[in-house]
Order: C-alpha cells, then structure tokens, then sequence
C-alpha cells in the first residue's frame, strides 16, 4: 500500500539499530526515537516540494507525530517543520565539490601571479 503524505507532512520510517554491549552481546533491534529515512513527503501550499528526498536520513522531533502500522511496518508521519536536520553521508559529494575549488583557487592564484610578473 503506498502512502502519500498530504501537506507539509512527512512520512518516515524509524530506523532501527543493534545495540552490542562491551562484552560482544547483540541486543534485538530498537528504534532511534528520533531518527529516520523518509518515505515519502507531501508539497508546500504552493506545490513547491519539500526540501528533502525519498532515502534521506533525519532527524526529527516527536512530539507531535502520527504512529501508523502498515504490512507489519511501524511509520511515523510528521509536519515538516518537526523535522530538524538532515543527516548527510555525502562524504564523496563534499570531497569532490572541496577538489574542485580547490582547482578553480589554484587556477586563479596562478592567473594572479602571471598578471603580477607581466606588470
């Protein structure tokens, strides 16, 4: 069954994590109360999307949240102005963009010191 969030809500699936003592004992699955991948989410009043994405992590607060179960699945739906930050592992994405202004600085210093040794 697909869900659509209608509004500025957003439709988040809580992730579960393993919790391993000190001495190696896996403890069963439990939910980070305030963490989740969100599903799905609805539009601004505007149609204008929200500024997330399906497969973001976030976190949130829960207050003021919508606990459904749908196939055996828990969710939680929420105003989009409950969700607090977006957690990034864009490690890569980051890498890249510093490398390349890294590049476009080198390129500028170089140009600065030919314009320097033609005066």
């Amino acid at each position: 069954m697909e869900i659509k969030p209608i509004g500025e809500r957003v439709l988040i699936k809580p992730v579960k994590k393993e919790t391993k003592t000190k001495s190696g004992i896996i403890l069963p699955e439990s939910e980070d109360k305030n963490q989740g991948e969100i599903i799905a989410m609805g539009l601004f009043p505007s149609g204008k999307r929200l500024p997330i994405k399906k497969g973001d992590i976030v976190i949130y607060k829960g207050y003021s949240s919508e606990e459904i179960e749908v196939d055996g699945e828990k969710y939680i739906i929420v105003d989009f102005r409950d969700i607090i930050a977006k957690l990034g592992n864009n490690s890569s994405n980051t890498q890249g963009k510093a490398k390349s202004q890294s590049a476009n600085s080198e390129s500028s210093d170089k140009a600065k010191e030919e314009n320097s040794e033609k005066k």
